[in-house]
This record gives structure tokens, sequence and C-alpha cells, in this order.
């Protein structure tokens, strides 16, 4: 590693420096300070309004008075120590809170921490501090910046990184004595600071990382919430980051501003931290209505998992998934939080991908936060990687929290008294005697009522109203339209400061928009803006204006052209109310915006409809616009907590006589395959398409449609009907297939498998073995025409084969068949292990049971104690999704011990899995209630042996 020596700053002079992806600048040189106390000189780093991070080596005991010196500022600054860890130890840092009534304290947002995760060598780094100090005492003396990079590897296990310095240091006996408590940079986050000991080696510097101070809890106690995260170096390109003004009142109800404290949730802040034991993968789904507090949860996780030490990543929506495909890199304790899972299904399969490649080594835990675990959860699980990951997740719906009125008093009294201490930080509101106003407002009699968030709101709004009490307030509107309307005047004051010549409806109408569609880069916000009737006719300056405006009020973070009005509840209740004023808002946008922006306005459009009068526009603008909405209604469906405007417009649609496949296919897939109502809808959809594919002699397509319409009319109960519609698929594949061949022929062995499983539910073993060595046939010659394509396929087939032939008890052929099917998957979990070691296991639990079935006990162990392994070696990467396989496995084996008469082994095997089991059960009762029964009857068998 190499250590570049830059050239002495001035300590009054502003330098520029790099900037961290998605981060402000890494370091503000106005925030490098020196640190003095009696014999000692030091470096530090402001790291918020008044708290100081510095070395231990640089500080005395906690209490001491030190001097705080800005690099630029002439005069120091009376400080007291608040933590202080050893010096020369693992924790060789300090905390100093400067306590000078004179202290003003710096603009700009507070750094943001963080820790190299994935073990990658050579990261580039920087420290800032006054190594020369000591020898030249006047201030202010000069800075050095040493530029370079760290390699988390080196001195891991004594909790520290090491800086092996390419270059001479300054001149001077004791070149670096200054320096210790200099604030050491990475990525743009502030990842440690320099550790006192210098005396390490021949051109070596140690620092102390911050993720071992988070860890100290007398460190955690002094430094509150001013290290809210640890965010992974290598991932700050997926790392949300949201702005920490309070630029209206309402920005202090935003979860991520964490103005009113944490409350309640014991029982499930507990739950969530057994969650994050272990090692390996785990993901939990966290869902219930907008104003629960879900995102609230999630911060308060990340600062639990902070002060462990762990890594944590809130992933923005734009990341890349080039950026993402890191996290299967990770080689420390991390977090991920998705919030809003249920608006980017896509991204969320992308992050899984790369979650099945990590190592499981280390826990890596995933907290999906969401409205609903409906449509969207339903389908991310039919991804191939997403059902192995996310089979057995834990899924937790968020109760009400205070649901009694002595509790809701208590978190509206709460609410109050915080949010009158953080009102003067908003911009023009702090000439008001808030602590007076709000010890009047606890004095009166409240009942406030529901989730946290409307508590909140209704506190804020109290606030507000007694100082500007208005039209709002004396009509006693609801608090969200009372906050709403201290909200225009902010709205209205940012717009006559940016000159914009429009009345309130207007610009109101503009803001509603800018809402509902939501653009993520500059070239859709243009298309947005020229779109907009409003600004029809206007000049270039003035959609420039209005975009100014709407990035003034509510900034985007990470490209976005603006953000939205937080929380979302407020900015739905405002966009339900201009659509009931103007109904037309969104109809000329629809055919210029994205598919995205489509999806974005349907889904705001749907929660905004609990207003009366607005599900019925909904369902009608879907309708008119069912060529360009179809796709995103489905999308949103799958989203919202209340879909039924949306569904009424897909089931208009659909049944609209002139509707095409294009139209209608969409529409089949989505609808789930549970639910009477919706299965009978698909049948009627899947019918539909397969006649519209028949009338146009469209045979392989309508091949396709029979095979749906076959497995439609399956969950339906309709069997008959459903297996003269895939054998009709099956006589259309062949005919094509004898055709034409390297086109059909896999088309036909697929329809071939699927009969095969038909006819096994109707019991027609024999007609189904006949088409189950068919298929394995074909995918044999597919496999000799293109080697590798067709190996799971083949695979697969082999293993129905096998149940199908043991079925029958043909007990050696269904062997040979399952041996094949065990060869295979062993070569393809070599290639691919996330992907197919699932599918290997499974198949060795039926060649073990074959085995067993033809007296082959010994090897049939061998085979059921390979299962295992296989099973342990999942769980412990992913362990909710394979608990439930590793019980089976275990059970399987139990039995092979009985057969051999080995009780002790047998009980040990069978008991694990009722450990097991029984925790599967309290969750998932239903799912897993048989699973227990049987490994249940396999204890008392071995009790009574």
């Amino acid at each position: 590693m190499e250590i570049e020596l830059a050239d002495d700053v001035a300590g009054h002079e502003p330098v520029a420096a790099p900037r961290g992806a998605g981060y402000a600048d890494a370091v503000q040189v106005g925030r490098v300070v020196g640190v003095e106390a009696p014999g000692r000189r030091g470096s530090g780093y402001l790291i918020a309004g008044r708290l100081v991070l510095t070395s231990a080596h640089t500080t005395p005991e906690v209490g001491a008075a030190v001097r705080i010196h800005p690099i630029a500022s002439g005069r120091s600054f009376a400080g007291v120590v608040t933590w202080r860890g050893t010096p020369g130890g693992r924790q060789d840092a300090a905390l100093v809170r400067v306590d000078d009534p004179a202290w003003i304290e710096p603009d700009g947002r507070d750094p943001a921490f963080g820790r190299p995760a994935t073990g990658r060598p050579h990261l580039p780094a920087e420290a800032w501090g006054f190594p020369r100090w000591t020898e030249r005492p006047e201030w202010p003396t000069d800075t050095w910046q040493v530029t370079g990079s760290v390699s988390p590897g080196s001195r891991f296990e004594g909790d520290r990184f090491v800086l092996d310095l390419a270059h001479q240091p300054p001149a001077g006996k004791a070149p670096w004595a200054g320096l210790p408590g200099g604030a050491v940079f990475c990525g743009g986050l502030l990842i440690g600071v320099v550790a006192g000991d210098l005396d390490v080696g021949p051109g070596q510097l140690e620092v102390v990382p911050v993720s071992t101070l988070c860890r100290e809890p007398g460190f955690a106690d002094a430094a509150g919430r001013a290290v809210p995260r640890l965010s992974p170096v290598e991932l700050t390109e997926a790392q949300l980051t949201e702005s920490d003004q309070l630029l209206s009142p309402a920005a202090l109800l935003r979860a991520g501003a964490e103005i009113v404290g944490f409350r309640g949730r014991h029982r499930l802040m507990d739950d969530m931290d057994d969650w994050c034991a272990g090692s390996g993968f785990a993901a939990l789904l966290l869902h219930g209505p907008g104003g629960q507090g879900k995102s609230r949860v999630g911060y308060e996780l990340t600062a639990e998992r902070t002060a462990d030490g762990w890594a944590t990543l809130w992933l923005d929506a734009s990341t890349s998934d080039e950026a993402i495909a890191a996290v299967s890199g990770v080689v420390v304790p991390l977090l991920i939080v998705v919030d809003r899972a249920d608006s980017r299904p896509e991204q969320v399969r992308t992050l899984l991908r790369a979650c099945a490649r990590h190592d499981g080594a280390q826990p890596l835990r995933l907290l999906l936060i969401a409205r609903t675990a409906g449509d969207w959860w339903r389908l991310l699980r039919t991804d191939r990687f997403a059902e192995q990951l996310l089979a057995h997740a834990s899924v937790v719906a968020l109760p009400l929290l205070d649901d009694d009125a002595s509790g809701q008093l208590d978190a509206y009294q709460q609410a109050v008294h915080e949010l009158a201490a953080a009102l003067p930080r908003v911009p023009g509101y702090a000439g008001h005697d808030w602590p007076a106003i709000a010890a009047r407002l606890i004095a009166v009699s409240h009942e406030p009522g529901g989730p946290v968030l409307a508590v909140q709101i209704e506190a804020l709004a109290d606030l507000l109203d007694a100082v500007w009490p208005g039209t709002a307030a004396s009509a006693r509107q609801s608090a969200e339209d009372r906050v709403l309307a201290h909200e225009r005047r902010y709205w209205a004051f940012t717009a006559a400061w940016h000159g914009l010549p429009f009345d309130e409806a207007v610009l109101q109408d503009l803001l509603a928009v800018a809402m509902l569609f939501s653009p993520a880069d500059d070239d859709q916000a243009d298309r947005l803006l020229s779109g907009i009737a409003a600004l029809d006719g206007q000049p270039r300056e003035c959609r420039d204006a209005v975009r100014g405006w709407l990035a003034d009020l509510y900034p985007g973070t990470d490209g976005e052209p603006w953000g939205s009005l937080q929380p979302d509840q407020l900015a739905e209740r405002f966009v339900g109310l201009r659509l009931t004023e103007s109904p037309e808002l969104p109809e000329p946008l629809v055919p210029v915006v994205t598919e995205g922006q489509r999806r974005r306005m349907l889904t705001v459009y749907a929660r905004a409809a609990r207003q009366p009068g607005l599900a019925d526009q909904l369902t009608d603008l879907c309708v008119r616009h069912a060529d360009r909405l179809t796709q995103a209604t489905i999308d949103a469906a799958g989203l919202v907590e209340t879909p039924q405007p949306l569904v009424a417009a897909l089931r208009r649609i659909s049944a609209d006589p002139g509707a095409e496949v294009e139209r209608l296919a969409p529409i089949g897939e989505w609808l789930p395959r549970h639910g009477h109502d919706h299965t009978v809808w698909a049948v009627e959809i899947t019918q539909r398409i397969a006649e519209l594919h028949r009338r146009a002699g469209r045979e392989a397509e309508l091949a396709t449609a029979l095979n749906n319409l076959s497995v439609r009319l399956g969950d339906l109960g309709s069997n008959g009907p459903a297996l003269a519609a895939i054998e009709e698929a099956v006589l259309i594949h062949r005919r094509l297939a004898g055709q034409q061949p390297e086109t059909f022929e896999a088309d036909l062995a697929r329809s071939l498998s699927n009969l095969c499983v038909r006819l096994g539910e109707l019991g027609q073993l024999e007609p189904g073995l006949t088409a189950g060595e068919e298929a394995t046939e074909l995918y044999r010659r597919l496999d000799d025409r293109e080697p590798g394509t067709f190996l799971p396929d083949l695979a697969m087939a082999l293993r129905n084969l096998a149940l199908c032939l043991g079925a029958l008890e043909r007990f050696p052929q269904a062997l040979a068949a399952i041996e094949e099917s065990v060869l295979l998957y062993q070569r393809l979990a070599e290639e691919r292990p996330d992907e197919f070691l699932p599918d290997l296991a499974v198949s060795l639990s039926i060649l073990g049971i074959n085995l067993g079935s033809l007296d082959r006990d010994e090897e049939s162990l061998h085979v059921a104690e390979q299962a295992v392994l296989i099973r342990r070696r999942l769980t412990a990467q992913r362990p909710d999704a394979s608990r439930p396989g590793l019980a089976t496995a275990l059970t399987d084996l139990a039995v092979r011990h009985v057969v051999l008469n080995q009780r002790p082994e047998a009980l040990a095997a069978v008991e694990e899995a009722l450990a097991i089991r029984h925790r599967l059960v309290e969750k998932w009762p239903e799912t897993f209630g048989e699973d227990l029964e049987w490994s249940l009857h396999v204890q008392k068998v071995i009790l009574e042996a």
C-alpha cells in the first residue's frame, strides 16, 4: 500500500476533498480540529454539533478540560472529555464535547461513518491532522493530508487497520507526534482515527476502526446518535442518503429524521435481535399499513446493529446491479434494509442473487419493509433464487403501537415535547417559545388515537395551530389537513422566491403531478414538465424555475431531480385532494412518461383513493388508457393494500370482447393460483387466449396456452378438463416437433413432463410413466445436441421418473433413474452450488429411500448422511430457507438408523429434527404440521423399540 503525503495546507485555507459516492464531500476541512490539554497535543474531527472524535493518547481522563482549535479559526474553545478508551489499547480513542458558549456549530451535514466490508486490499483512503504541532507550539499550525490506501486484513486480529507509508514523514524528531486522533476517511466514510501508538514499525501508522469503538457501551452512550450507521465502504454507491435538512414542519415527521424518540416494541425488537443471531443469510418481511412505524423499526434495528459493530446498508432504489453484486463478497456482519420493497421487486431479486453467492461465514440479514405481504411477495418468490432464500423467511405484521388510551396519551405528550424541541431548527420557526406552547397543550385534555404517525401528526398540527390558527384549525379539520395547511405556507413562500407566475391552485397541481410521477432522472423530469398543461407555452426558463422550486422544496436523493413530501401518508392525502379538485391532472401525462412512472402514479393514486369518489375515477382512468396502463395496473394492484379499483379496471379490460392476447396474457399471468374467484377468472382469461390463438391458427402459441389452461383448471379442481388440455398440448407439440425438431422438441419435453405430473395426480401411474420416460429420452437427445443447456431439465425429469417408478414399486429401475439424477446434480452443484445444492440434497434423499426399499441399508445410511451434510451447509448459509429441508433429512437419517438398530444415533437425529419442526410449527402450523407428526411418529417408534 502506498501513502502519498500532500503539500502543507495553511490551517485557515479551505481545501477541496474527494467525494465519496452518494455522500457529501468526504472530509469537510472546517471540521478538522486540534485537541490540546496540559502536556498533550493531537488531532481530531468534529462529528456532530459539539462532539469531537479524537485519540485517547491526546486527551486526559473523562471529565477533564481540553481546548479545541478549529482549523479555520484563530482562537480555541473549551471542551470536556466525555468518553475515553485506553491509550495504546484497542479502544485508543476519545470523545470531547465543546461546552464553550461562544461555539458556533458548523454548516454542512455530519460525516457518514463506515467500515471496510469485503476484505478487499488497498482501498483508497485519506487522513487529516497536525503531525508537527508538538514541535511548533504556535497556532494555527500546518496540516497534513495523508492519502493512500488501507488493507483491512492487516492487524485484523488486533482490531486495527494499518497504513504502510511509502514516503518519508514530515521532518523532525517525532514527525507524527501530533497526528493521533486524526480522522481517516475511505470511500467518503469516516472509518477510524489514527492511533496514539506511533512506534508500530518502519513507515507504518495504525488506525483504530470506528466499528471497534461502536462495540464499546461507553462510546455508544457518549456518542448518542452521532454514529447512526456504519456503511460498507465498498457499497457506498448502494447506500441511501437522505437530506438531513429540516426545511419544513412536515420534515420533522420523516422516519429518518428520528425527531420523536422510538418507544415500545420491546417484544418485536427482542425477536429481531434473535433473528440477527447466528451466521449465514436470513430474511424478514416487516409489513403493515402506512404510518404504523415500519421504517422507524428499521432505523432502530440499524442503530442496535451499529452498536454491535455491524455494517448496515439502506439500499437506494437507483443502485446499479453491478454495485449490488458486491454484497456477495462481504466478510463482516451486514444488515441490509430495503424500505418500500414492494415498489421495487426486480431490485430485490437482483439483491437476492447476490445474497445467494455469499459464503455464509458471517451474518447477512435482509430486512424488507413493505405495506403488504400480498401479490408482490408471492410473485417475488417465483424467482428460483428468491424461492430458495425466501421460502421460509420470517413474515411479521407490525401491530398497532399503544392501542390503549393511556399509551396513546403518553405517545402524544412525548411527541409534543420532542417536536417542540426540534421546531426551532426549521427555517422561520425559531422565534417562538415552543416549550411553553408544548406545556400548554399537554395541560389540556386530549384523546389522540390511531397509528403512531397519526398521533405525531396530531401533535405537530396542534403545535403549529397554536401559533398560526388559520381556517384549518378553526374548522377542526383532520390533523393531516391542518399540517398540509401549514406546509402550503412553505410552498407559497418558496414559489415566490423562485418568481413563479402561478396562482396557488396551479402551484398545488404542479406539486401533485411531481409527487404522482416522481421522475428518476433529468430526462424524465424534462419530459414530465413538458407535458403539464399549465406549463404549455411557457418559456424554458419558467420550466427550469418550476424544477428548481420542486428541488428546493423536497431535495431528491442520489440523482433524483426532486423528492416528495414525507411521510407518504401526507403526500397521499394531498394528492387525493388535488385529484378530487382536478381529476384530469394525470390524463395528458400518461403517454409521455415511462412505464415505471405510470406504475408509481397508479400506486399513489390507489393509496389516495380512500377519499370519496376517487376509486371510480381511478378505474375509469385505467380503462380509458388500457393500451398504456394495463401492465402498470397489474403491477400497482400487487403493491397496494386496497387494490379494488385497480382489480375492477382489470376485470373491465379483460371482459372487453375486442381485447387481444397481448392485453389478456399479462392479466392471466398476474392472477394468483389460489382463491376461487381469481382461479375462475384466470380460467376464463386463459380459455379466451387459447381460443384467440386457435382462431388465428397460431399452433405453437395455442399449445403453450393449453399447457397454462391445464394448470389453471387443475387449480380449480377440474381434473378431467385439465387432462384434456395438456393432452391436446402434447399432440400439437408432437406434430410441431416432427416438423421442426430443433425448435419444438424442448416444448414437447416440457408438455410431456407436465402430462406425467397430471396423470400421476389422477392415479394413472402407467400412462404417467410412459409420458415421463418419453420426456426423459427427449431431454437426453436435447442434451446431446446442446451439451449442458438441458442438463437441469434432464436431472429433474429423471427424478420425477424415479418417483413414478417407485410408486409402481419398480425399485431397481427407480434406483437407476435416481442414481443418474444424483450424478447430474453433483456435476451441476460443482459448477453452481448456490443454485443446485438444494436439488442435489432432494435427489440424495430419494436415493436413500430407494436403496432402503432394496434392503441396501448400509448404503442407504451413507446417502442419508450425505444429504444431512449438504442440508447443514445450506442451513449455515441460509437458515430460514434451509431448516425445513434439514429437518426432513434428519428424520430420514433417523429412519435409516432405526433399520440398522442404531437406537442412540436414531434418537439424536430425530430429536434434532423435532427441535427444528417445533419452531417451524409455531410460525407456520398449517404448512409444517404434518411434517411434525411424522417426526413424532418416528420418535415414538424409536422409544418403543
